[in-house]
C-alpha cells in the first residue's frame, strides 16, 4: 500500500507540499515537537520534595527538514519556494496526514523561526524550515457546531402578510427550547465560541458538563446584566478561550457581563460531554446559541 503520510503549508490560499517528487525535493524529517511545559513550582518549606501546580502548556517548536535532489526544478529554486512561509509576519498553517486509521488531517498555526538552506555541492540542498506554534495543540481543521434555541417567550399572537425589502435573512429557528450538546473526541478541552443571535433580553448561556472520570456533574454560566438585549437580526460573539464579547459590528460588549454570576466553561473531552442551553426575554423562535469548536489534539 502506499504511504498516505504527507503535509503541507498554506499562506493566503496558496498551498506548497512540503513533498513533491516531480519538482525535485523531499521532506526528510517533519518534527511536530511536543509544546514547552509551563512548570509552576515551589520547593516545600522544611520538608524534602516540591509542589508542583503545573498545568498549562507554552508554545510549541515544529520543525522540517527537505531534501532538494532537482527534478523540474533545480536544488536553488526549491530552496526559495518557502521564502514566503519563512517571514516572522506571516502566519502560516501547517497541514498533516499521518498513517492512521481513517486518515486524520490535522493542522497548526506557525510562524517562522529558522531557515537555512546552506550551498555545500552542485545537486542537493539541504534546507531546515523551523517554526514556533503559539497555540500548542495540533486541530481538526473541519469545524464542528452545536446549536441551542431558547424558544418564544410570549405566546403566538394575530399573524399579518409583511414583507422586508431588503429582504431580512435570518438563521432557521425553532419554536421550542432546546439544547445543544458539544462532545470532543480530542486529547484537550473545548473552550467554544458561542454566537448569541437575537432578539434577546438579559440572556443566559449555561453549560452543563457530565463528566464519568469521576463521576462528577460541573455547571457553567455565563450571564449578562439585566436588560442588555441582542436585537432581531444581530449577534454578538462570545468567545470562551480569550474571555471577549463581541457585536457583530465589532463593538466590545464584555463590560455588560455578569462577572459574579459568571463561571467560563471548559470542557474535557470525550467521554465527557456539555449541553448547552440559552434563557432570557424578550425571545422568540429564531432566538438561539450556535457553539463553534475545533478538536485539539497533541499528535
Amino acid at each position: 500500500m502506499a504511504c498516505v503520510r504527507r503535509a503541507w503549508l498554506v499562506l493566503a490560499g496558496e498551498t506548497l507540499a512540503l513533498e513533491d517528487d516531480l519538482a525535485g525535493y523531499a521532506c526528510t524529517e517533519l518534527d511536530l515537537g511536543y509544546p514547552e511545559v509551563r512548570e509552576v513550582t515551589a520547593n516545600r518549606a522544611a520538608a524534602d520534595g516540591a509542589i508542583d501546580r503545573t498545568a498549562l502548556f507554552g508554545s510549541r517548536a515544529v520543525s522540517a527538514n527537505v531534501r532538494a535532489y532537482g527534478g523540474t526544478m533545480t536544488p536553488d529554486e526549491v530552496a526559495t519556494l518557502f521564502a514566503p512561509y519563512m517571514l516572522p509576519a506571516n502566519r502560516a498553517e501547517l497541514h498533516y496526514v499521518l498513517e492512521r486509521p481513517d486518515e486524520p488531517e490535522r493542522m497548526c498555526t506557525v510562524r517562522a523561526a529558522g531557515y537555512t538552506w546552506p550551498i555545500s555541492g552542485k545537486r542537493t540542498r539541504e534546507v531546515h524550515l523551523a517554526w514556533v506554534a503559539a497555540d500548542p495543540l495540533m486541530y481538526d481543521p473541519a469545524e464542528r457546531s452545536a446549536t441551542a434555541y431558547a424558544g418564544s417567550s410570549t405566546s403566538p399572537g394575530r399573524l399579518y402578510p409583511l414583507t422586508y425589502t431588503p429582504a431580512r435573512i435570518y438563521p432557521p429557528g425553532g419554536g421550542a427550547p432546546s439544547s445543544a450538546v458539544i462532545s470532543s473526541p480530542g486529547d484537550a478541552a473545548v473552550r467554544p465560541l458561542c454566537r448569541l443571535f437575537g432578539p434577546i433580553t438579559t440572556p443566559a448561556i449555561t453549560f452543563t458538563v457530565h463528566d464519568p472520570y469521576p463521576a462528577v456533574v460541573n455547571t457553567y454560566r455565563i450571564v449578562f446584566v439585566a436588560g442588555f438585549r441582542v436585537d432581531s437580526g444581530r449577534w454578538v460573539d462570545i468567545d470562551t478561550s480569550l474571555k471577549t464579547a463581541t457585536r457583530d459590528d465589532g463593538t466590545s460588549v464584555v463590560a455588560y457581563v455578569d462577572w459574579q454570576a459568571s463561571t467560563w466553561p471548559v470542557i474535557p473531552p470525550a467521554p465527557a460531554d456539555a449541553y448547552i442551553a440559552l434563557s432570557g426575554d424578550t425571545t422568540t423562535g429564531i432566538t438561539q446559541l450556535t457553539a463553534y469548536w475545533h478538536d485539539g489534539y497533541l499528535t
